[in-house]
């Protein structure tokens, strides 16, 4: 019981860390500092961004492509200082996991496993993304590889979170009939996040001046093949974007669709929930943190397109969408939970009756 609180406080630290770890990203992002380093893992051939005069004329010897910008340097670096710490973590928790017995359960195992995958293939993904310019279908890789290590971390906190409080029970119609609809909106999200980097990763998030529509006073000509053009020229730099000014509206504006089609679902979902089910008080609780999450979120989304994007507003987009990505997979973890304990007490209660 003990080392199963710890991993569960180890996990919900490492949230904490790899919450930190997208905001920088996020900034990074966001700042044009993607390029800040033009080489990997280092900066100009450094561990450390060039601060002296020689050590920044060796820069622009070794890199006459690159100018060196030491606030873009410095923040591709720190990012990286913090990934690398985060990566220390989390094999912590991993090595903590199959050294234990006690918390070396069938999930633990299977969520350690899916970490370290994780772990691996986005530290390739970060490589990548410098040796490749920030090639759209990379970056956006790398974004989701950052939102499935949290959650993955967020499902070891919740598979082994105890608690003394009395659970209160939900009718079994309920769980069986809402745990189909709660995975759905689960990949909603997933997909809809997917969208978002899209978004930015080919820099459209300021492609439609307007709201709700994309330039009011203008005829939207959708570029579809070219906006989903998933795979890209290699030796290309795609800093600031390469694709066409149709193209990237077409993305914002399916970006925008995706937004309805999520809330229209999300709303259908919770009417069912509070008028055809009597859920506990703590998946009544979850709904309504989906809820309030989803309102922020919308709000933030508008604000972006208003404001033109200002760099506050456009991080509280990412790190919103991460909250609500972590309180639908909680609300659906929980349903899992009911649903399993309702079979294991019927088959339970069958056994009694047979013996």
């Amino acid at each position: 019981m003990v080392n199963q609180r710890l991993v569960s406080i180890l996990a919900l630290l490492g949230c904490f860390f790899a919450f930190g770890v997208i905001a920088l990203g996020a900034y990074t992002r966001l700042v044009d500092a993607g390029l800040g380093c033009p080489d990997w893992p280092g900066c100009y051939g450094h561990l450390s961004v060039p601060m002296s005069e020689t050590a920044k004329q060796l820069a622009t010897l070794r890199f006459p492509n690159s100018h060196l910008e030491i606030y873009k340097a410095w923040a591709e670096m720190i990012h990286r200082y913090f990934v690398g710490g985060l990566s220390l973590f989390l094999l912590s928790i991993v090595g903590f996991i199959f050294i234990n017995k006690t918390v070396r359960s069938r999930g633990n195992v299977l969520f350690a496993i899916g970490l370290i995958a994780l772990l691996l293939y986005q530290i390739m993904l970060g490589r990548w993304t410098v040796t490749l310019k920030l090639m759209p279908i990379i970056v956006t890789q790398h974004l989701l590889g950052g939102f499935l290590i949290i959650s993955t971390l967020w499902l070891i906190y919740l598979n082994n979170k105890t608690t003394t409080k009395p659970i209160e029970k939900t009718t079994p119609v309920a769980t069986i009939k809402l745990l189909p609809w709660a995975i759905i909106a689960l990949f909603m999200v997933l997909a809809q996040i997917s969208l978002g980097a899209w978004t930015s990763t080919n820099y459209a998030s300021l492609s439609c001046l307007d709201f709700p529509f994309c330039n009011n006073e203008q005829e939207l000509h959708f570029q579809f093949k070219e906006a989903f053009k998933l795979f890209s020229p290699l030796g290309i730099n795609y800093e600031g974007g390469v694709l066409s000014n149709a193209a990237r509206q077409t993305i914002q504006m399916v970006h925008r669709l995706g937004a309805l089609v999520v809330s229209l679902y999300f709303l259908i979902l919770m009417a069912i929930c509070f008028t055809q089910f009597k859920l506990s008080t703590k998946l009544m609780k979850s709904l309504y943190v989906i809820l309030g999450l989803l309102i922020i979120q919308l709000c933030i989304g508008m604000a972006n397109i208003i404001f033109k994007l200002p760099l506050f507003s456009a991080m509280s987009h990412n790190l919103v969408a991460v909250l609500l990505l972590l309180s639908v997979l909680t609300f659906t973890f929980q349903l899992a939970n009911t649903n399993s304990g309702i079979r294991v007490a019927s088959t339970a209660s069958s056994t009694r009756g047979k013996t």
